[in-house]
């Protein structure tokens, strides 16, 4: 003869507290009682709960000159966003308070003066060291040049932006198309 279940119903688990509780399984018309014992519920500590959300975004608030051949910090001192409190808008410097995989953004709207072909540099640097570049020439007199990238950080890394015009001096334009902006993606 094979008896088969039709129902079961679990105990009920409340916390670490272990309990005594006595289920019912009905197994063809008949009711068959069992003790069972609750055991405390393991949880895995969740690695990612004890991580803040890191990201920011800020863009210039005023027009910056660029000096023909040398590399100048960019400004951006509009603070948008800073779910962690990592951005300083008085120095335009990013230092996260975690390590982690980063996406970071950076983007120069410039306007030069004459019709002078230039040539435009702009990096990401980490502790001093470019980690993010690009390079673009221009014929226009004004254009729009970003650098974006994933880079590894480790807390207290100071990320800041740097421009360079080649072929004459030109300026910054303030406005939202000069931003600087990341967030933590692991």
């Amino acid at each position: 003869m094979t008896l088969r279940r039709t129902g079961t119903r679990k105990p009920v688990c409340k916390g670490s507290v272990v309990k005594r509780t006595i289920c019912k399984t009905t197994i063809r018309k008949t009711t068959v009682s069992k003790q069972t014992e609750c055991k405390p519920v393991s949880r895995k500590k969740c690695t990612r709960a004890r991580f803040k959300k890191s990201a920011f975004a800020a863009i210039s608030g005023i027009d910056q000159t660029l000096t023909n051949g040398v590399f100048s910090k960019v400004q951006y001192q509009v603070e948008e966003l800073d779910l962690n409190n990592e951005y300083n808008s008085a120095t335009s410097t990013f230092r996260p308070k975690q390590n982690g995989v980063y996406t970071l953004v950076a983007s120069v709207a410039f306007e030069q003066i004459t019709m002078t072909p230039v040539r435009m540099d702009l990096e990401i640097r980490v502790n001093g060291v470019p980690r993010i570049t690009d390079q673009e020439n221009f014929t226009p007199r004004t254009g729009i040049i970003d650098a974006s990238g994933i880079v590894q950080l480790k807390v207290r890394d100071r990320v800041e932006v740097f421009a360079r015009a080649t072929g004459e001096n030109g300026d910054i334009q303030s406005g939202v198309a000069t931003r600087f902006e990341g967030a933590r993606i692991n």
